[in-house]
């Protein structure tokens, strides 16, 4: 019996060392991400022409094009006359107005940056595409169904090493049980919202967090 509640205390210590180095390895592989794309040039130039676009993008009103009689001519499809004393013409919803392309352009999250996130399987059973989306409701459900049951685990890892719980032959092999059934139905969880994530995402279902599709 002592040999079995030992081997029994054991397993939680060892699932638990796991879970540590795991997280180590994900902050660590965090911290090597960020400083990859803070010092390489080519992040920089990503960043750098991403700064560019966005800052050619107006997103709030354009003076009108011309004004005849009172009556203001909006220079794009995307907006509408202001009533106001300066003739200004406001943008339609999930729209913006590229300056040097003079045209509308769609003002939703961008689509193939968070398919990518969402499609790659370390970075989507995370959610992160919806993380890049700023959907962070849909993204605190996918991190609380991948940590919530790790957190619980510890929980009731702790509880068997401290003697909280009653141990013995018939004991251990129920908590194996149970750990085997719950372990199962949280790896179908992760994959199933996996997929769904990727669909969802593919198929431009999910807006994005002002109402507006992806682009």
């Amino acid at each position: 019996m002592r040999a079995t509640r030992k081997a029994y205390s054991a397993t939680p210590m060892k699932f638990m060392i796991l879970i540590g180095a795991l997280a180590i390895f994900i902050i660590n592989s965090g911290v090597a991400a960020t400083n990859m794309q803070n010092q390489h040039p080519m992040w920089a130039k990503v960043s750098f022409l991403r700064q560019r676009i966005l800052s050619t993008v107006v997103s709030e009103t354009i003076p009108c094009l011309t004004i005849t009689d009172n009556s203001c001519k909006c220079p794009g499809a995307c907006m509408m006359p202001q009533n106001t004393s300066t003739p200004v013409c406001k943008l339609n919803k999930c729209y913006g107005w590229n300056k040097n392309l003079n045209k509308c352009v769609e003002s939703g999250p961008a689509f193939t940056p968070a398919l990518v996130l969402q499609a790659i399987p370390f970075t989507g059973i995370f959610g992160s595409g919806f993380g890049n989306m700023a959907r962070w409701d849909i993204f605190g459900i996918y991190m609380t169904v991948v940590f919530g049951p790790i957190a619980l685990l510890i929980i009731g890892c702790c509880c068997v090493m401290f003697g909280c719980c009653h141990q013995d032959e018939a004991c251990a092999d129920c908590g194996k049980c149970l750990l085997s059934c719950l372990g199962c139905l949280w790896g179908i969880a992760i994959v199933a919202m996996w997929i769904w994530g990727i669909v969802t995402i593919a198929n431009k279902t999910t807006l994005g967090p002002n109402g507006c599709p992806l682009v």
